[in-house]
């Protein structure tokens, strides 16, 4: 049995309460957060204070990227192995402690919209072995996919995963206003967008580009533009259409 100690309250630490508190070979023995708020669908006892901070195995920090350096001076005191759930975030961070790792969670999190953690690939790295391998064990008793990769190839991953998502998404927000701005319903998009996931599942993105700007098909495209009102959507249609141009030549 493992135990376990989650930092914060935020969308990731609160799907991990959830998630670990069901799980069988795992003990969560507590939650830390500088508010002391429960967290929702999760009954695990609850500290603001770091003092009163249980010993366990594992503490997971799921706190902003800003606040990971404190941990060094406020949770000095901390004994079992100290990770954090940044994508960008070196290990050395850390620096300050012997034991210290990642267990970061590739995966978009939003605290009402459930997740499977079981489809979510982790990535871990660890200063010794052993903690190494402890990550490993915990890692894959909760997920199916789990990689050991360095700071920097982790943070490598984090820059793809926000072209791959973060970007993506706020291109479907677009879409949704041009939608909204002539009252055409979203929804008979949704298709199209859920039909792209699908091809990518089995083929390179690369493969599967299409639209007027790999065709070079100009008056399309001007057509486009000229129907746009909002100048940003135009700079920013011209941006892709020239970048998609270009990567295709």
């Amino acid at each position: 049995m493992i135990k376990v100690v989650v930092l914060g309250s935020g969308n990731v630490a609160t799907h991990l309460c959830v998630a670990l508190e069901k799980h069988p070979s795992i003990l969560l023995l507590q939650n830390y957060n500088r508010k002391g708020e429960n967290i929702a669908h999760c009954g695990v006892t609850i500290t603001n204070q770091p003092k009163k901070i249980v010993d366990a195995d594992i503490y997971i920090f799921s706190i902003s990227d800003d606040a990971l350096t404190i941990v060094n001076t406020k949770f000095s005191h901390l004994k079992g192995l100290i990770v954090h759930t940044s994508g960008s975030t070196p290990l050395e961070v850390f620096s300050s402690f012997k034991r210290r790792g990642i267990f970061y969670p590739v995966q978009s999190f939003k605290k009402n919209i459930p997740v499977s953690f079981s489809n979510i690939p982790i990535a871990i790295e660890a200063f010794h072995e052993s903690d190494q391998q402890l990550l490993v064990r915990f890692s894959k008793s909760i997920s199916n996919a789990v990689y050991i990769l360095n700071s920097e190839q982790r943070n490598i991953l984090h820059v793809a995963a926000i072209f791959a998502n973060n970007f993506s998404n706020f291109m479907y927000t677009q879409a949704e206003e041009i939608c909204q701005t002539n009252a055409i319903d979203f929804n008979i998009l949704k298709p199209l967008i859920s039909e792209t996931i699908t091809k990518i599942a089995t083929t390179s993105p690369k493969e599967i580009q299409t639209g007027p700007a790999i065709r070079k098909d100009q008056k399309t495209i001007e057509r486009h533009i000229t129907t746009l009102t909002d100048q940003k959507k135009i700079k920013l249609y011209q941006l892709l259409t020239a970048a998609i141009q270009h990567y295709y030549e």
